[in-house]
């Protein structure tokens, strides 16, 4: 009796670590057979939809946080998901840093831009604010940030749904009462795109160019980085967000880039 009541716990056990992989959730691997070398990492995602997998096949695996979790950290690794639907950058200072502050994040993953550029943020002002995220977010210098930038227009999730006359973009959020035009948005996303440059580099982050990563996919004739409706990444889309940031992560202590 005593053996069949331990088999029934572990297996409750298993099953609510299992459930345990939903938005703002903590997840932790099994520990390898071998001891780990040098101390666990912890990553914590921050940023909006995309980063909960509005869109994807199976947003619990395929939201591309939970790409990079699984193919580019080690296996003790933790993942805390603090991201947000619809959430800015001025937000993300206020609702997900303190989040990876207190998880004592070793990798944090930042793209943030559509909210922001959608609405008409001018640069300088999404520029202040994301320093001052990433500033936060790096500490004494421990924390590897990594930050992406604007992909290309008819790619960025929600222009192409909110252009169309759609109300709504992922997770429900609504599309901006009043869309810039796409000139404004084109000249914009360039501005943004120098200020996460310029901030990475003040800051120390790393910059992953999106920008660059998604036009070539779009080129090589990929599968559609975003859904149906235009209004989120796609599996396909956020498999590439997630090499992208992968590919930015650097190879050494605790990181299997």
């Amino acid at each position: 009796m005593t053996r069949r009541r331990g088999a029934h716990l572990m297996a409750v056990t298993a099953l609510i670590a299992l459930l345990a992989t939903g938005c703002g959730s903590t997840v932790a691997r099994p520990a390898p057979t071998s001891d780990p070398s040098g101390p666990r990492t912890t990553y914590v995602a921050v940023g909006g939809s995309d980063a909960i997998g509005s869109g994807t096949d199976d947003p619990l695996l395929d939201a591309w946080p939970q790409q990079f979790f699984r193919h580019s950290l080690p296996l003790t690794a933790v993942f805390v998901n603090a991201a947000e639907p619809g959430a800015t950058v001025a937000e993300a200072i206020t609702d997900q840093a303190p989040l990876a502050t207190s998880s004592r994040a070793t990798v944090v993953t930042v793209w943030l831009v559509s909210t922001d550029l959608l609405a008409g943020t001018p640069a300088s002002t999404y520029g202040n604010e994301l320093l001052r995220l990433l500033t936060t977010l790096r500490g004494h210098g421990a924390t590897t940030v990594l930050v992406g930038n604007v992909p290309p227009l008819a790619q960025l999730p929600g222009y192409p749904a909110c252009r169309s006359g759609a109300a709504r973009l992922g997770r429900g959020q609504p599309c901006p009462a009043t869309l810039p035009a796409p000139a404004v948005l084109a000249a914009s996303s360039v501005a943004y795109n120098q200020a996460i440059a310029a901030d990475a580099a003040r800051s120390g982050a790393i910059l992953v160019d999106l920008q660059r990563g998604v036009a070539t996919a779009v080129t090589d004739g990929g599968p559609p980085i975003l859904d149906p409706t235009g209004a989120d990444l796609s599996t396909a889309g956020s498999t590439l967000v997630a090499q992208a940031f992968s590919g930015a992560l650097p190879a050494r202590s605790g990181h299997t880039a």
